[in-house]
């Protein structure tokens, strides 16, 4: 367990996995009748965008305008392809020898230069078509029309089952859904200006991309005027609208503003009051100082991601505001650094095509990481690297294994995943370890500087590593970014007198390759990994310890190592410092390992002693344990990580030592208390967790041991969840928590409580965690049903859910439903996974998983009893023996 999981979506990418999306068995990523995607031909590009918008907010509509100005590339090309869906064409107009304006007088929409005629075109209602004379170089297109987009902008009102839902408009163009608001070449590799004129309602305020050029009297008419003099992709357009307090931060030489709904002005400042240092110090590590003139972040109602990085003014959901509680134990600082970091990551430098998302998307995950090293030291660093591994192992080992850099899929949004940021953002790290810092800064800084208003692929990035370090990173970025899978390490040390053998071995199966590797006759052999394996030797040295590294390469399946050591080590730290992106499982003396978790000089390093100790249940492991787990000196995560190991152990002793414990201070600490304490089965255990649920200071906490209290499968737990389920808390933690909870404890009560928290006014987090539930609890037509009368409600990310329930259900019956939505549905995110679910129906579906699940967690508990019983045995022996031995 990783206690310190993800709480914000982010971009594209959804919330954390579910324990469910672990449990399952991984398929490979690429669907059936999936082609290869390649960059499209750019036989024009676009040089400026000015678009004029007019909102007909009642109508959820739009009367546009949009100017485009057009430089030939191709100079055989006849016609320019403009991406625009279901647009009511009122004029499509061409004028030659268009050059870049001067800022418009009166606003966006006049041509640049030259008179305007009549367009020849065709339009599809997808793509529209116009003409150009082949002796043009330049040429401006003018397109006016109407809309009443399906995607791209959302149109916000109260309704009677949400009455206290803001009136707001706002967009969302990532992947490609500006094509919906505006005509335009909707790929990632055409970059450029843009201005905004934007007629909404009177008194509601506008952001747009860039600098505010439009005058107060304009403004309180309602007219606002953007203008934006650096290129970016038409995904990076954004609009956004509705009544907001102003917070204006005068702590940089840039306008900083902050835009947040009215009442919520204190915890907007609580929750972005470190953006000006996150501005400073990326600038700083990056060695290019922040690229735009402005920044912005507004926070909006409904919004279909965490965040999303528009270029100088970041959209974020409502959740990302903590109030003074929320704040004890949640930070939205991740999420603030991430999207901060794709300023310079996607929106100074963007991908060329998609599948390269990572070099937005993983640079913005690791930076977030860089922030919380600065803000919060080094170990802090370590933690969320751990908690990234885990989660992208998660999805590795439940869904799917890819490249990170891929061409396989239907919609851009597939690839927007584990494998793509998480995964992404480990790889920069395993960069920074083999570079060391301040040749992998110099080559960021060299990448970003060679590249600045441009587009990139992978090999730029390696390249401008390889120029500034001299190494060869060929094979590095071939088996860590063009291959599926990672490393599966088994790792053995065994001591003897003065010598530790150290033996690896590759276990992992062989992922799904790449198209050009099928090809090859040994494509079913498992791949090996090149790495180094770093290994710390702890040695007592009078009052402390002093550490010896050892560095070995490991590039076949097995290596067995024979390492001369001075003395025998006082603990041996495999992998210290994350140089391994894969899964590492170390067989050590206990000896070595309860000293480890002790006395290693990093947390991570007393960290990962926790897991390999979990798997031995005697007293003197389980007295390692309870002290870190009391010590309030200890590092958080390596306190959590201990609350982990005893919750494995199960042993009477280990429950003791939780019990003691789960009213420590830290909350992170509680809260992994409060998960190790569901995995025991007693009313003891029910009984301390249900206090915590009713009564702690902490969401996060209440939510946590909620769902462990079902979890210990107590009956008399019901009440207090029952009574907990519309308890109020950021987020709706409490309630998913509650939720969660009801269906761990498989009482088949709740499941009237359950349906009713699916149905559309209930917030949608805890409508998702109820719609995850129910498969858990109840299996029969009326559930199936219930879920296929979901599937076409207005939030993907719900409909997503929708989907994996009836996966979850394996009731085959709702393959009609499923391809029916299928057909109609506009979103890739849920396409994808319909798909997914249409392909692995059929089986025993969720509950005979469940039920397997646990009558072997009860082979695991009875073994634990015996393993508890027979060390009190041995122990009672020894001192039977001792005692005749002494006479």
């Amino acid at each position: 367990m990783s206690i310190e999981y993800r709480l914000h979506s982010r971009c594209a990418c959804g919330s954390v996995l579910s324990s469910s999306e672990f449990a399952a068995a991984s398929r490979p990523f690429t669907l059936a009748g999936t082609k290869r995607v390649y960059e499209r031909s750019r036989p024009f590009t676009i040089r400026h965008i000015a678009l004029d918008l007019a909102l007909d907010v009642e109508a959820r509509s739009i009367r546009g305008t949009a100017r485009l100005d057009a430089v030939r590339v191709d100079p055989g090309a006849r016609e320019i392809a403009l991406d625009a869906i279901g647009f009511d064409l009122e004029a499509v107009e061409i004028s030659a020898g268009a050059g870049r304006a001067a800022k418009p007088k009166r606003g966006a929409g006049k041509a640049a230069s030259g008179a305007l005629h009549p367009a020849e075109h065709t339009y599809d209602g997808e793509t529209l078509r116009v003409a150009v004379p082949l002796d043009e170089a330049e040429v401006s297109i003018l397109v006016r029309y109407r809309a009443t987009p399906r995607r791209g902008i959302y149109f916000l009102q109260p309704d009677e089952h949400v009455p206290d839902r803001p009136r707001q408009v706002w967009t969302q163009c990532q992947d490609e859904d500006a094509r919906h608001i505006f005509p335009c070449i909707d790929k990632p590799h055409i970059k450029q200006t843009t201005e905004l004129r934007a007629q909404v309602p009177p008194g509601w305020y506008c952001l747009s991309n860039g600098e505010l050029e439009s005058d107060a009297r304009s403004q309180k008419e309602g007219v606002y005027h953007y203008r934006l003099d650096e290129p970016h992709p038409s995904y990076l357009f954004t609009l956004v609208t509705g009544e907001f307090a102003r917070i204006d931060d005068a702590a940089l030489d840039i306008p900083l503003a902050y835009f947040v709904p009215k009442g919520r002005e204190e915890d907007g400042r609580r929750t972005f009051a470190r953006t000006p240092d996150m501005i400073r110090h990326f600038s700083e590590k990056l060695g290019v100082k922040y690229p735009f003139r402005c920044y912005a972040q507004v926070v909006v109602s409904d919004f279909i991601f965490g965040g999303m990085e528009n270029t100088t003014a970041t959209t974020m959901y409502e959740h990302i505001l903590l109030d003074e509680r929320a704040a004890l134990d949640i930070s939205s600082d991740d999420l603030i650094a991430h999207e901060l970091a794709h300023q310079w990551f996607g929106d100074l430098v963007t991908c060329r095509d998609w599948s390269h998302g990572w070099l937005n998307e993983g640079f913005a995950t690791f930076m977030e990481h860089v922030y919380r090293e600065h803000h919060l030291g080094a170990d802090e660093y370590d933690h969320g690297l751990k908690a990234d591994l885990d989660s992208y192992l998660g999805e590795a080992r439940g869904r799917y294994r890819r490249p990170i850099v891929c061409q396989d899929y239907d919609a851009p949004l597939d690839v927007f995943d584990r494998h793509l940021y998480e995964k992404g953002g480990l790889v920069l790290h395993l960069l920074r370890r083999e570079l060391g810092d301040e040749l992998f800064w110099r080559g960021v800084s060299t990448y970003l500087t060679r590249h600045a208003r441009g587009v990139v692929e992978t090999r730029d990035l390696a390249r401008a590593l390889e120029d500034v370090s001299g190494k060869s990173l060929e094979r590095f970025f071939e088996q860590w970014v063009f291959r599926a899978g990672h490393p599966e390490l088994d790792v053995k040390i065994e001591i003897e007198g003065d010598q530790c053998t150290v033996t690896v071995k590759q276990a992992q199966a062989a992922g799904q390759p790449s198209r050009e590797h099928a090809l090859q006759p040994d494509a079913s052999t498992p791949p090996v990994f090149a790495f180094d394996l770093v290994l710390d030797f702890g040695f007592t040295e009078g009052k402390g310890s002093v550490t010896r590294r050892e560095v070995r390469r490991v590039d076949q399946a097995a290596h067995t190592f024979v390492i001369p050591l001075p003395r025998r080590p006082r603990f041996v730290v495999v992998d210290p410092d994350l140089r391994i992106l894969g899964e590492v499982r170390v067989d050590a003396p206990g000896d070595l390992l309860r000293a480890q978790l002790a006395h290693a000089p990093t947390a991570r390093g007393r960290m990962l002693a926790a897991k390999p100790l979990s798997r031995r249940d005697d007293p003197p492991t389980a007295r390692a344990l309870g002290q870190s787990l009391s010590d309030a000196s200890e590092f958080w995560g390596v306190r959590a990580a201990a609350a982990a190991a005893l919750g494995a152990l199960q042993s009477s002793a280990a429950f003791a030592l939780l019990e003691g414990s789960a009213g420590v201070e830290h909350p992170k600490v509680r809260r992994a208390v409060a998960s190790a304490l569901g995995s025991f089965r007693s009313a003891k255990a029910a009984e301390v967790l249900g206090k915590l649920a009713l009564r702690d200071a902490s969401y996060l906490v209440q939510a946590e041991a909620a769902r462990a209290l079902g979890a210990t499968r107590q009956s008399s737990g019901f009440e207090t969840l029952v009574d907990l389920l519309d308890r109020p808390s950021w987020g709706e933690v409490i309630r998913c928590g509650v939720i969660d909870g009801l269906a761990n404890l498989r009482d088949e009560r709740a499941v009237p409580h359950l349906t009713a928290r699916t149905r559309y006014g209930v917030p949608t987090r805890g409508r998702r965690a109820a719609i995850m539930a129910l498969p858990k609890l109840s299996s029969d037509r009326r559930t199936r049903e219930l879920l296929e009368e979901l599937l076409d409600q207005p939030d993907p990310y719900l409909r997503v859910d929708v989907a994996r329930a009836l996966g979850d259900l394996g009731d085959g019956r709702a393959r009609g439903a499923l391809q029916r939505q299928l057909d109609r549905d506009l979103d890739g995110r849920v396409r994808r996974r319909i798909r997914e679910v249409l392909r692995d129906l059929g089986g025993a579906g969720k509950r005979e998983l469940d039920r397997l699940r646990d009558e072997l967690e009860a082979l695991r508990r009875d073994n634990a009893e015996i393993r508890a019983r027979l060390g009190k045995l041995e122990a009672a022996s020894a001192k039977v023996k001792k005692a005749a031995d002494a006479k």
